[in-house]
């Protein structure tokens, strides 16, 4: 009884890390991309947070509800379509950080624009191309995972 509910619990956190994290790149990209200071400095700290705990939070059940799958069914965790699961996830894990990163630093330039009544500097244009970068590694990354649950070789 014990499997479907993990596994259930394993497709739902999928679900919501990829698709949270899609849906932080859009609004991101729409927030960040506007170049409008005090839209940056009011709505990124919120964009920031509600990703970082949603990915979290999330990624972690991955971990843990994949491992204890494997565990159940016997596969070998570092090899075969399970180790290019977990290669793929800790490409976009490394992405994903690097990401929150740049998020803090433009919101931190936006607010250093509002004190110093100035425009966003070239700085800010850099960690925005950098941090739209990113998601494409990220992206790729995530709908590898999903083929290989999907396309397995039990």
């Amino acid at each position: 009884m014990i499997y479907p509910v993990l596994k259930l619990i394993h497709v739902l956190s999928a679900t919501i890390l990829f698709g949270g994290g899609i849906f932080a790149a859009l609004l991101g990209t729409i927030v960040f991309g506007s170049k409008k200071v005090r839209l940056i400095a009011e709505v990124g700290p919120h964009i920031v947070r509600v990703e970082f705990y949603l990915t979290t939070l999330s990624a972690l059940i991955q971990i843990i509800t994949g491992l204890w799958l494997a565990s159940l069914l016997g596969f070998p965790v570092l090899t075969g379509w399970l180790g290019w699961a977990l290669i793929l996830l800790c490409t976009a894990a490394v992405c994903w950080i690097l990401g929150v990163w740049l998020q803090h630093r433009m919101v931190d330039l936006s607010k250093k624009a509002i004190e110093t009544n100035s425009e966003l500097s070239a700085e800010y244009d850099a960690q925005f191309k950098n941090w739209t970068f990113l998601g494409l590694p990220s992206t790729v990354a995530m709908i590898g995972i999903f083929y290989l649950m999907v396309f397995k070789s039990v």
